[in-house]
Protein backbone atom coordinates (compact mmCIF):
# COMPACT_ATOMS: atom_id res chain seq x y z
CA UNK A 1 0.00 0.00 0.00
CA UNK A 2 2.83 2.71 1.08
CA UNK A 3 4.48 1.49 -2.15
CA UNK A 4 1.50 2.39 -4.25
CA UNK A 5 1.79 5.54 -2.87
CA UNK A 6 5.03 6.29 -3.40
CA UNK A 7 4.84 5.93 -7.07
CA UNK A 8 1.74 7.78 -7.36
CA UNK A 9 3.70 10.72 -5.95
CA UNK A 10 6.54 10.16 -8.29
CA UNK A 11 3.99 9.51 -10.93
CA UNK A 12 2.35 13.01 -10.38
CA UNK A 13 5.33 14.50 -10.26
CA UNK A 14 6.06 13.46 -13.65
CA UNK A 15 2.92 14.30 -15.14
CA UNK A 16 2.78 17.85 -13.85
CA UNK A 17 6.48 18.64 -15.01
CA UNK A 18 6.12 16.97 -18.56
CA UNK A 19 5.83 20.40 -20.18
CA UNK A 20 9.06 21.40 -18.49
CA UNK A 21 11.14 18.45 -19.80
CA UNK A 22 9.63 19.21 -23.01
CA UNK A 23 10.42 22.53 -23.50
CA UNK A 24 13.81 22.02 -22.05
CA UNK A 25 14.95 19.03 -24.56
CA UNK A 26 13.78 21.27 -27.26
CA UNK A 27 15.69 24.12 -26.14
CA UNK A 28 18.67 22.33 -25.74
CA UNK A 29 18.87 20.40 -29.02
CA UNK A 30 17.79 23.54 -30.91
CA UNK A 31 21.25 25.46 -28.99
CA UNK A 32 23.22 22.72 -30.31
CA UNK A 33 21.74 22.73 -33.72
CA UNK A 34 23.25 26.25 -34.11
CA UNK A 35 26.41 24.88 -33.90
CA UNK A 36 26.04 23.76 -37.47
CA UNK A 37 26.16 26.18 -38.84
CA UNK A 38 29.73 26.91 -38.31
CA UNK A 39 31.85 29.66 -36.98
CA UNK A 40 33.17 31.34 -33.43
CA UNK A 41 29.44 33.08 -33.04
CA UNK A 42 27.67 30.56 -33.55
CA UNK A 43 29.90 27.89 -31.24
CA UNK A 44 29.47 30.66 -28.49
CA UNK A 45 25.76 30.83 -28.59
CA UNK A 46 24.93 27.38 -29.36
CA UNK A 47 26.91 26.27 -26.31
CA UNK A 48 25.97 29.17 -24.04
CA UNK A 49 22.18 28.74 -24.40
CA UNK A 50 22.43 24.77 -24.27
CA UNK A 51 23.79 24.88 -20.97
CA UNK A 52 20.99 27.79 -19.54
CA UNK A 53 18.09 25.20 -20.93
CA UNK A 54 20.16 23.14 -18.07
CA UNK A 55 20.51 24.99 -15.54
CA UNK A 56 17.01 26.55 -16.50
CA UNK A 57 14.98 23.49 -15.89
CA UNK A 58 18.02 22.60 -12.51
CA UNK A 59 15.97 26.00 -10.58
CA UNK A 60 12.40 25.25 -12.19
CA UNK A 61 11.60 21.34 -11.37
CA UNK A 62 12.75 21.64 -7.34
CA UNK A 63 10.43 25.22 -7.23
CA UNK A 64 7.43 23.55 -9.41
CA UNK A 65 7.51 20.05 -7.83
CA UNK A 66 8.61 20.94 -4.08
CA UNK A 67 8.13 24.49 -3.05
CA UNK A 68 5.27 25.29 -4.91
CA UNK A 69 2.84 22.37 -3.18
CA UNK A 70 3.65 23.86 0.16
CA UNK A 71 2.50 26.97 -1.31
CA UNK A 72 -0.47 25.74 -2.96
CA UNK A 73 -1.14 23.90 0.61
CA UNK A 74 -1.36 20.82 -1.08
CA UNK A 75 1.21 18.77 1.05
CA UNK A 76 -1.33 18.67 4.18
CA UNK A 77 -3.35 16.38 1.80
CA UNK A 78 -0.43 14.19 0.68
CA UNK A 79 1.00 13.91 4.23
CA UNK A 80 -2.33 12.48 5.26
CA UNK A 81 -1.96 9.53 3.14
CA UNK A 82 -0.34 6.33 4.51
CA UNK A 83 2.84 7.60 3.84
CA UNK A 84 6.16 8.24 6.00
CA UNK A 85 8.11 11.22 6.10
CA UNK A 86 11.29 9.44 4.54
CA UNK A 87 9.54 7.67 1.95
CA UNK A 88 7.60 10.86 1.03
CA UNK A 89 11.69 12.40 0.46
CA UNK A 90 12.37 9.30 -1.17
CA UNK A 91 9.77 9.96 -3.51
CA UNK A 92 9.95 13.58 -4.08
CA UNK A 93 13.89 12.74 -4.90
CA UNK A 94 13.26 10.17 -6.94
CA UNK A 95 10.94 12.17 -9.28
CA UNK A 96 13.27 15.11 -9.41
CA UNK A 97 16.10 13.54 -10.11
CA UNK A 98 14.60 10.55 -12.78
CA UNK A 99 13.05 13.26 -14.38
CA UNK A 100 16.25 15.21 -14.20
CA UNK A 101 18.78 12.89 -14.70
CA UNK A 102 16.36 11.52 -18.26
CA UNK A 103 16.66 15.15 -19.50
CA UNK A 104 20.54 15.38 -18.73
CA UNK A 105 21.66 11.91 -20.23
CA UNK A 106 19.46 12.76 -23.73
CA UNK A 107 20.80 15.92 -23.82
CA UNK A 108 24.42 14.54 -23.14
CA UNK A 109 23.96 12.00 -25.88
CA UNK A 110 22.79 14.44 -28.23
CA UNK A 111 25.75 16.04 -27.68
CA UNK A 112 28.17 13.22 -27.96
CA UNK A 113 26.24 12.65 -31.20
CA UNK A 114 26.83 15.99 -32.66
CA UNK A 115 30.61 15.96 -31.58
CA UNK A 116 31.50 12.04 -32.94
CA UNK A 117 28.92 12.22 -36.16
CA UNK A 118 28.37 15.35 -36.73
CA UNK A 119 31.84 17.60 -35.93
CA UNK A 120 30.78 20.51 -34.37
CA UNK A 121 33.57 19.91 -31.83
CA UNK A 122 37.15 18.37 -31.51
CA UNK A 123 36.39 14.80 -30.27
CA UNK A 124 39.06 16.18 -27.42
CA UNK A 125 36.40 17.92 -25.70
CA UNK A 126 33.79 15.20 -24.77
CA UNK A 127 35.80 14.24 -21.34
CA UNK A 128 36.00 18.20 -20.42
CA UNK A 129 32.41 18.35 -21.91
CA UNK A 130 30.60 15.56 -19.79
CA UNK A 131 33.06 17.55 -16.68
CA UNK A 132 30.96 20.84 -17.27
CA UNK A 133 27.89 18.56 -17.32
CA UNK A 134 28.30 17.62 -14.38
CA UNK A 135 27.99 21.32 -12.53
CA UNK A 136 24.36 21.65 -13.61
CA UNK A 137 23.67 18.13 -12.28
CA UNK A 138 25.63 19.20 -8.77
CA UNK A 139 23.44 22.41 -8.97
CA UNK A 140 20.11 21.02 -9.03
CA UNK A 141 20.84 18.24 -5.98
CA UNK A 142 21.78 21.32 -3.83
CA UNK A 143 18.42 23.30 -4.96
CA UNK A 144 16.01 20.08 -4.53
CA UNK A 145 18.10 19.27 -1.42
CA UNK A 146 17.58 23.08 -0.46
CA UNK A 147 13.85 22.57 -1.32
CA UNK A 148 13.36 19.60 0.33
CA UNK A 149 14.98 20.47 3.57
CA UNK A 150 14.27 23.75 4.23
CA UNK A 151 10.49 23.73 2.97
CA UNK A 152 10.96 27.47 2.09
CA UNK A 153 10.45 29.42 -0.81
CA UNK A 154 13.25 31.73 0.24
CA UNK A 155 15.62 29.12 1.30
CA UNK A 156 14.91 27.52 -2.14
CA UNK A 157 15.52 31.02 -3.88
CA UNK A 158 19.03 31.75 -2.05
CA UNK A 159 20.28 28.11 -3.43
CA UNK A 160 19.79 29.21 -6.60
CA UNK A 161 21.08 32.21 -6.29
CA UNK A 162 24.16 30.87 -4.37
CA UNK A 163 24.62 27.88 -7.02
CA UNK A 164 24.04 30.18 -10.74
CA UNK A 165 26.14 32.54 -9.69
CA UNK A 166 29.09 30.02 -8.49
CA UNK A 167 29.11 28.27 -11.91
CA UNK A 168 31.73 30.85 -13.55
CA UNK A 169 33.81 30.37 -9.77
CA UNK A 170 33.92 26.73 -9.71
CA UNK A 171 34.93 26.68 -13.62
CA UNK A 172 37.89 29.10 -13.36
CA UNK A 173 38.95 27.24 -9.91
CA UNK A 174 38.84 24.23 -12.01
CA UNK A 175 40.64 25.32 -15.35
CA UNK A 176 43.31 27.80 -13.20
CA UNK A 177 44.02 24.80 -10.64
CA UNK A 178 44.20 21.32 -12.70
CA UNK A 179 45.16 23.46 -16.33
CA UNK A 180 45.88 19.52 -17.67
CA UNK A 181 41.91 19.09 -18.36
CA UNK A 182 42.22 21.61 -21.24
CA UNK A 183 45.35 20.88 -22.83
CA UNK A 184 43.74 18.07 -25.11
CA UNK A 185 40.39 19.59 -25.62
CA UNK A 186 41.54 20.59 -28.99
CA UNK A 187 42.77 17.41 -30.14
CA UNK A 188 41.17 14.50 -32.48
CA UNK A 189 40.56 12.21 -29.81
CA UNK A 190 39.08 11.78 -26.14
CA UNK A 191 42.24 11.48 -23.96
CA UNK A 192 40.66 10.57 -20.01
CA UNK A 193 43.63 11.18 -18.22
CA UNK A 194 44.14 10.80 -14.18
CA UNK A 195 42.86 14.32 -13.91
CA UNK A 196 39.66 13.76 -15.71
CA UNK A 197 38.61 10.50 -13.72
CA UNK A 198 39.76 12.28 -10.45
CA UNK A 199 37.83 15.46 -10.90
CA UNK A 200 34.91 12.61 -12.24
CA UNK A 201 35.52 11.20 -9.27
CA UNK A 202 34.60 14.13 -6.66
CA UNK A 203 31.78 15.50 -9.07
CA UNK A 204 29.93 11.90 -8.15
CA UNK A 205 31.51 11.76 -4.88
CA UNK A 206 29.64 15.46 -3.91
CA UNK A 207 26.05 13.97 -5.64
CA UNK A 208 26.11 11.14 -3.39
CA UNK A 209 26.80 13.23 -0.42
CA UNK A 210 24.41 15.59 -0.77
CA UNK A 211 21.50 13.51 -1.95
CA UNK A 212 22.49 10.98 1.63
CA UNK A 213 22.58 14.21 4.03
CA UNK A 214 19.27 15.14 2.17
CA UNK A 215 17.70 12.05 3.27
CA UNK A 216 19.10 11.83 6.30
CA UNK A 217 17.53 15.28 7.21
CA UNK A 218 14.19 14.58 5.74
CA UNK A 219 14.26 11.43 7.71
CA UNK A 220 14.68 13.16 11.55
CA UNK A 221 11.47 15.47 10.42
CA UNK A 222 8.68 15.24 12.82
CA UNK A 223 6.13 17.42 11.21
CA UNK A 224 5.84 18.60 7.51
CA UNK A 225 2.98 20.61 7.69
Amino acid sequence: MKANVVLQLIWKDFQMNSRVIIFTLAGGVLALAILLIGGPTPLVIGTVFFFVAIIFCACLLPMQSIVNERKKQTLPFIMSLPVSSSRYGVAKLASNIGMFLALWLVLLGVGIYMILAQHVLPVGTIPMGLILMNFPLIGFCLITGTALVGESEGLATAAIAVVNSSYWLVWYLLVSHVPTLTRTWNGPVAVWSPAVFKTLGVELAVIVLIMGVTLYLESRKHSFI
